[in-house]
């Protein structure tokens, strides 16, 4: 019989922990401002990237409370209304989760067709809340649409550094 060690457990609960974390920090960076001059400050929904890469590719590390939580948390360092992001990525999440079969062993470019249909709905999704629940009201359409297009054409890189992660950081030694 072979008994598992504490560092062995230590690992086995760090390895699951890597989806979690890795979107927390895409959550911190996103919130670095960039100051380009003569760019509007638009920052893509890295949040969005990483939720939908894990519940593709690592379903069983990164649940709806995962979601939920990043949603809450993006939601109260940003200053948007409570719940909107959290909304927002729970659909994301529920629309992968419920398309698995889909997913399994599509090409990379399928995957990338439809997270740009997925990050529309949740852009807009986000949008709407954001204007019926926040006191601003409506934002500009222009801004959420510079978003949802940052976030599609960034998905790639970010997309290939989460499977980098996947397989440097959670493949057994």
């Amino acid at each position: 019989m072979h008994q598992t060690t504490v560092w062995q457990k230590f690992d086995f609960v760090a390895r699951r922990c890597v989806p979690l974390t890795i979107t927390i920090f895409l959550l911190l960076f996103s919130m670095v401002p960039l100051h380009l001059p003569g760019v509007p400050s638009l920052a893509p929904m890295y949040t969005l990237m990483a939720v939908y890469f894990w519940s593709i590719y690592r379903p069983e590390g990164f649940g709806y409370g995962a979601a939920f939580a990043v949603g809450v948390l993006e939601d109260l360092l940003v200053g948007t209304p409570l719940g909107s992001s959290a909304l927002a990525l729970l659909i994301c999440q529920w629309l992968v989760f419920n398309q698995q079969k889909f997913f399994s062993n599509r090409p990379f470019l399928e995957v990338w067709l439809a997270f740009a249909v997925v990050t529309i709905g949740t852009g807009l999704v986000r949008w709407f809340c954001a204007g019926l629940i926040g006191a601003g009201g409506f934002a500009p359409l222009g801004d959420t649409a510079g978003s949802i297009v940052l976030t599609i054409v960034g998905y790639p890189v970010i997309g290939w550094l989460l499977a980098r992660a996947q397989m440097k950081m959670m493949s057994q030694p």
